[in-house]
């Protein structure tokens, strides 16, 4: 089954090719995440010890999850889903579309797309939270991979000493000393960062911090830790004493040795 996939997607990715260098780039950048995200969901899958069935959704679904990047690049040349399209939408659309997910069971189709669907919600719709199990399951897992990952991207292109690129930034402006409270704000209450309330790229670090309150899973917030993904995000941010304070806090409420939650 898995192998099945990995061509239908390889052959899928292909088919929203372009000639130009950087948009061939920055396709690559979405195959190779979309790879990493299914070992990442993989991995969580097998550490709760799910069913051998369960391991494979969750596998398929960390794959496919970013399958709307491509027509949404390939379309639109941009990342940016208010410039464009839901990506996650356009995501379940093509899997439809080009059978991306034929063999398996309709319920376990249904399962998989309701985890692309899902994936890139600010929060959880109420109606997963409060339905079935292994929906709600797969949802976490493809989410906290996600966030994993583009954690991994993001922190690559700030630290990369050419200009940034304005299309993996969603087109936020590099202003040293300036961010947004209100995403800070986020944060203080235990809520994730709005998209929309992002001004600068400051304001992208400090939302990638956010998203720590949204991780479903002990793993995952470990893992954000000891990769050196919140160091490294700080470390992007300017030395303003609020932030410096900020980053205090941070640490006390969701470091290695802050009490559990």
């Amino acid at each position: 089954m898995i192998d099945r996939l990995l061509a239908w997607f390889d052959d899928f990715v292909a088919g929203c090719a372009m000639a130009e260098p950087a948009d061939a780039a920055r396709l690559e950048l979405k195959r190779r995440h979309c790879r990493l995200v299914m070992d990442e969901a993989r991995e969580q899958a097998l550490e709760l010890n799910l069913s051998p069935r369960l391991v494979r959704l969750a596998t398929v679904a960390g794959l496919v999850h970013d399958t709307g990047r491509f027509p949404q690049y390939q379309r639109y040349r941009t990342f940016r889903d208010a410039d464009s399209a839901n990506h996650a939408v356009l995501g379940a659309i093509a899997l439809a579309r080009h059978h991306g997910l034929a063999g398996l069971p309709d319920r376990d189709r249904r399962l998989v797309r309701l985890a692309v669907v899902a994936h890139n919600r600010r929060t959880i719709p109420r109606a997963v939270l409060g339905g079935d199990p292994e929906a709600l399951t797969l949802v976490r897992i493809v989410r906290d991979a996600d966030k994993l990952d583009i954690a991994r991207i993001m922190i690559e292109h700030f630290k990369a000493p050419s200009d940034k690129d304005d299309v993996v930034f969603l087109g936020l402006p590099d202003i040293p000393d300036r961010y947004n409270p209100d995403v800070l704000a986020d944060i203080e209450a235990g809520r994730i960062g709005n998209y929309a309330a992002m001004g600068t790229t400051n304001d992208f670090a400090l939302l990638l911090l956010s998203w720590i309150n949204d991780m479903a899973f002990p793993r995952t917030r470990r893992l954000f830790f000891e990769r050196g993904h919140v160091r490294e995000l700080f470390d992007v941010l300017p030395g303003l004493p609020a932030l410096r304070a900020f980053k205090d806090r941070y640490h006390d409420r969701f470091g290695p040795s802050a009490p559990a939650a």
